[in-house]
């Protein structure tokens, strides 16, 4: 039920032409390859392109990364535009006219460029930072200028709280001749320069060393003022520098997409190449093996015959039963539940020999979510957002799937508000149940449509146990249990809407007859070892408190959708309660954040819990799965989507 048809597909081809037969199978992108890798494959010689592609790769990928913080992304006119389509042939064609390695070297130089700009800068920063406050200091101390030939000059710093005692020592030591200016103070450290007579320099020597007197050490050719003068020039140079390589990169960001393209063509012949391993090789020719999709099986006999020109031996073969866990599973439903399938596969896909799911769990899912939100506003809320969606954005399909699943959704959202009279929290002058008076009710429907998924799951369970030729076990794990949920049903019937003890003598008969086959089946199972059989029967028995159980977690239909319509109508209470010109204004907006909160919590709950419900209750009774997702071998796809060539 609603699982493809899998065929083994094996092809043969001359070694000399496996990058045209693997090109045509990824355009074809049809087929999930088979490691065949293990297999004897001594004489491989491995794929000498592949480093090259990487780097490449590699290097498109560094320039993107660069691009990527001058790309301002439009996200509406992302999703209004959607993906371009091409064929891999114009892919490659465009890829190797479109001078993308020219364009990857200027941005990574203009890049390299730019780190080194700001690298210099920021040793500017650092040496403006040092040496600016000793701006003033337009001499050199080393001058040897005639006028200063008997006089020394030292400079350097001294901590501000000795500067005034060394001052007094250097003017004693001087007997007043000495002579001292101030350059700069900056926190703790004063800047200071000294004149005295040469013949008084090992006098001072000590005295300046006692004094932790750290001498001026400029490492440059000029005085701090005028190197200061020039590194800021400089800076202004590389501020202006900067900003032009900068304006070049956002130049060339609005040709990104000619890398992406580049990304993509190159990533496509690292796919290639990955499953060129996974293909047998020998000498001479190239055998490989792949799932496919037996309804496209024509499609690639056809191709092979137009597009191939060398000689090729292709073979189909129908799966084997040791090969049942290996294959990939494709879920094919019809347009509803299709968009339903995604909740099928966060669960596990089937297994090859078991049954989808997804046809028998949709109605239910979509019964349920309607019932927990249950408003008319909600429902066509959600129904206009997913229509604008679909007709005014050219969704990714992921997304377009996401899109469709939702939009189903709107319909039974609108159906159960028109059930319970609900239109944004407002009681409608007409319903068929109020969910502030009908509580009860609501809560017997709610375990009705449980009783109901129950017994669906039990049927296709007895249906897959009979399918497995297993008759004993659909017996005692269906059929016993088929009965047992309608004797309970019978039974509560005869108590309550048809009082009749006929009716409930009835309901006896089948819970006893239930219990019977739920305890004796399993002996007749394990017909070595009887009392084994027994006690696994008298273990299943104690599943009854399971299904009671089940019955009562379908009980969160009505919570939750009572839930919802509460909490609408407290919002409603309360952008009632404002005065009439803060309700026509204020209000509205207030509402629309309130009610918009309430869609999205009531959406969100309904969602969860209706997975939950299939996961938990409904899935038990008959599903395991265990398959893996077909994953044929096909293109990145990216940035773009591929179509088939058409030639």
């Amino acid at each position: 039920m609603a699982i493809a048809v899998i065929e083994k597909a094996t092809l043969v081809v001359p070694k000399a032409e496996q990058a045209s037969a693997f090109r045509l199978l990824q355009e074809f992108q049809e087929i999930e390859i088979i490691d065949s890798s293990d297999l004897n494959q001594e004489d491989i010689i491995p794929n000498l392109l592949s480093d090259q592609w990487k780097k490449s790769l590699n290097k498109i990928e560094k320039a993107q990364n660069i691009l990527s913080g001058f790309i301002r992304t439009n996200a509406l006119q992302k999703l209004k535009n959607g993906r371009p389509v091409m064929t891999l042939t114009e892919l490659e064609t465009t890829t190797c006219t479109s001078g993308w390695e020219n364009i990857c070297s200027e941005i990574l130089s203009s890049n390299e460029r730019i780190e080194a700009l700001r690298a210099r800068r920021i040793e500017l920063l650092r040496l403006n930072a040092q040496w600016a406050p000793w701006e003033k200091l337009n001499f050199y101390s080393d001058s040897s200028d005639e006028s200063l030939r008997s006089t020394s000059i030292s400079v350097g710093m001294l901590k501000s709280t000795s500067l005034t005692s060394f001052i007094e020592a250097f003017e004693s030591a001087t007997s007043g001749i000495g002579y001292h200016e101030d350059i700069f103070q900056s926190g703790d450290s004063s800047g200071v320069v000294f004149f005295y007579p040469k013949k008084m320099d090992c006098s001072l020597k000590e005295l300046f060393k006692q004094s932790d007197f750290i001498p001026y050490d400029f490492p440059f050719k000029g005085t701090p003022s005028e190197m200061l003068k020039i590194w800021k020039s400089e800076e202004s140079e590389i501020i202006s520098e900067e900003k032009a390589l900068l304006d070049k990169l956002k130049d060339y960001s609005e040709i990104n997409e000619t890398l992406n393209l580049a990304e993509e063509f190159f990533k496509n012949l690292l796919i290639r190449d990955d499953a060129h391993k996974m293909a047998l090789e020998t000498k001479s020719i190239i055998i490989l093996n792949g799932w496919i999709d037996k309804e496209n099986v024509d499609e690639l006999k056809c191709l092979l015959k137009q597009e191939v020109k060398f000689p090729y031996y292709i073979l189909f073969s129908e799966v084997e039963k040791h090969e049942i866990e290996d294959v990939p599973i494709i879920l094919k439903n019809k347009k509803i539940a299709r968009a339903f399938e995604s909740l099928t596969e966060m669960y596990s896909m089937p297994a090859y020999n078991e049954i989808d799911p997804t046809p028998v769990m949709t109605p239910f899912y979509l019964v349920f979510f309607g019932m927990m939100v249950a408003d008319i506003g909600y429902g066509v809320v959600l129904l206009l957002a997913t229509l604008a969606a679909k007709f005014f954005f050219k969704l990714d399909k992921p997304l377009r799937k996401n899109v469709e699943f939702f939009l189903y959704l709107s319909f039974p959202i609108i159906l159960w508000g028109i059930i319970y009279g609900s239109l944004f929290g407002v009681s409608l002058p007409f319903s068929l149940l109020s969910p502030s008076e009908d509580i009860i009710p609501i809560l017997i429907i709610s375990i009705i449509l449980g009783w109901l998924q129950l017994m669906t799951g039990l049927f296709v369970g007895t249906y897959v146990k009979m399918k497995q030729k297993d008759v004993l076990g659909a017996f005692s794990s269906g059929v016993s249990w088929i009965m047992f949920l309608l004797g309970l049903a019978i039974l509560a019937l005869s108590k309550t809407l048809f009082i009749s003890d006929e009716l409930f003598t009835v309901s006896i008969i089948i819970l006893l007859l239930s219990v019977f086959g739920i305890v004796l089946l399993p002996i007749a199972e394990n017909k070595r070892h009887k009392v084994k059989g027994l006690l696994k029967g008298l273990y299943a028995l104690y599943g009854a408190t399971g299904y009671i159980g089940d019955l009562v977690s379908y009980t969160r239909l009505m919570a939750l959708g009572i839930a919802g319509s509460s909490i609408a109508v407290a919002f409603n209470t309360i952008t009632g309660s404002l005065p009439l010109v803060a309700r026509l204004t204020l209000g509205v907006l207030l509402a629309i954040v309130l009610h918009g909160l309430n869609i999205f919590l009531s959406m969100l709950g309904a969602y969860v819990h209706g997975i939950r419900l299939q996961y938990v209750e409904f899935f038990g009774k008959f599903y395991s799965g265990g398959g893996k997702k077909f994953n044929p071998f096909k293109t990145i796809e990216k940035h773009i989507y591929i179509t088939k060539n058409n030639n």
